[in-house]
């Protein structure tokens, strides 16, 4: 009996081991099987030239929005009502450029009909989708990046928002983090600091405006060079933010927010920036706007 009972045992710890087996190979291909982001993109962009409705709104993320180049926004809805549209926006592109943020967001920059474009995919449970589209004008000259940046206005003088409040209260630590990395991002504006500001940007930083494409590297010159011209008071905070969201997925924060001058008046800029932390804080790694005209 005794002989039996351990022959049964021993077949069952076989049988659990090889279902195990089993269900960890099932896991794997899963996860094999899921779309990766460049495959959703291909999806989309095929969806689009066929005009597939059904397949465009499964990769769009419920929060969606297309903003053109002269800050008009569509919504997810908007854009498939007039899919025709958004399809023609969205043809071609060239000088594309892709960065995985931690596997949770994915950035595309690139230009296309004389534009640049910032697209930010979000990995969500339904595989990726698209979050953001923006279009960014490209000015009719290249800006003089040998000119000395100019003296700081009389308004620089102080900046309440957006270097020492904003218009939003963070939900959760994630936003908390990004947020302080924001507001110290703007005092080392306001107050150029470029080694401080250098250590809360990610190396793959890059700034569009309707002026320019700015990387980090740039951006951070372009700091010392004001406070050497024009001392530790010689910067800008920027224009205040009127309203913003966050959304957070994780170790990556996405920020939209319109923004002028006077925080009562009507907004200039629709603003997208990416905030992530790769282990050692939170670090911005987008700052991307569009001028409303």
């Amino acid at each position: 009996m005794k002989r039996l009972f351990l022959s049964a045992l021993a077949a069952g710890v076989l049988f659990g081991a090889a279902l195990l087996t089993l269900l960890r190979t099932s896991i794997a291909f899963a996860a094999d099987d899921a779309p990766t982001f460049h495959q959703a993109d291909k999806s989309l962009s095929d969806a689009l030239a066929g005009g597939d409705k059904k397949a465009v709104a499964a990769l769009l993320d419920e929060r969606f929005q297309w903003v053109e180049a002269n800050g008009r926004i569509h919504t997810k809805a908007q854009v498939l009502d007039d899919l025709a549209q958004f399809a023609a926006d969205n043809e071609s592109g060239i000088d594309v450029r892709t960065v995985d943020f931690l596997g949770q967001v994915e950035r595309v920059l690139g230009i296309h009909h004389n534009q640049r474009f910032a697209h930010l995919w979000v990995k969500n449970p339904a595989g990726w989708q698209a979050f953001v589209f923006l279009n960014i004008p490209i000015p009719a000259e290249r800006p003089d990046y040998s000119a000395p940046p100019g003296p700081p206005a009389e308004a620089d003088k102080i900046c309440e928002n957006p270097c020492k409040t904003l218009p939003y209260k963070p939900e959760n630590p994630a936003e908390e983090g990004a947020m302080a990395t924001w507001f110290r991002l703007k005092n080392d504006e306001w107050h150029p600091n470029p080694e401080d500001w250098a250590a809360h940007a990610d190396d793959n930083h890059e700034t569009l405006t309707p002026r320019a494409d700015i990387p980090k590297l740039q951006h951070v010159e372009e700091l010392a060079e004001e406070r050497k011209l024009y001392g530790e008071n010689g910067g800008s905070g920027g224009s205040a933010v009127q309203s913003m969201r966050m959304f957070d997925f994780g170790n990556v924060v996405i920020m939209q927010a319109f923004q002028g001058r006077n925080p009562s008046a009507k907004p200039t800029s629709w603003n997208l920036r990416v905030f992530l932390n790769r282990g050692d804080g939170w670090k911005i790694a987008l700052s991307a706007q569009t001028n409303i005209t």
